[in-house]
């Protein structure tokens, strides 16, 4: 699912119910982190539910980041799914370049959030940054 298919599913679904099954969704389809990639190091701080996030370079030329995600719940998992959509096939410079508020915005996920899973998805955003912002030194 690309970002444009999201904001079009959003927009057909009746209430928060609906979406958030499609969030959980989204996260059923994400590979699993291997066990020994789900470290202290790449655990999400300041998330609730044990959280994870890997990147890597891509052989591309540009390398583009390639993130990979893990949680507890389905419910994390989607919403992690559906936070790195706009991060997906860029480089570490054009992450740092993306501001997901313009997509998520719109869709009224942060009123739709309770406040820890606020701070859980704020804390992913600022992993992210820090994850292409190592990468972008290696690219």
């Amino acid at each position: 699912m690309n970002v444009q298919e999201l904001m079009e599913a959003f927009q057909m679904l009746p209430d928060w119910e609906d979406r958030y099954k499609m969030i959980e969704d989204l996260g059923g389809h994400m590979p699993n982190l291997p066990a020994e990639q789900l470290t202290e190091e790449n655990r999400i701080k300041d998330c609730n539910t044990q959280a994870w996030l890997t990147a890597h370079l891509s052989d591309e030329d540009p390398p583009k980041l390639v993130f990979h995600a893990d949680a507890e719940t389905s419910l994390v998992r989607g919403l992690m799914a559906l936070m790195l959509l706009p991060f997906r096939d860029k480089t570490p410079e054009e992450v740092l370049a993306t501001d997901p508020e313009e997509l998520f915005g719109p869709l009224g996920l942060e009123s739709a959030l309770s406040p820890t899973r606020r701070a859980g998805m704020e804390a992913l955003m600022f992993r992210v940054r820090e994850l292409a912002i190592e990468h972008a030194a290696t690219a």
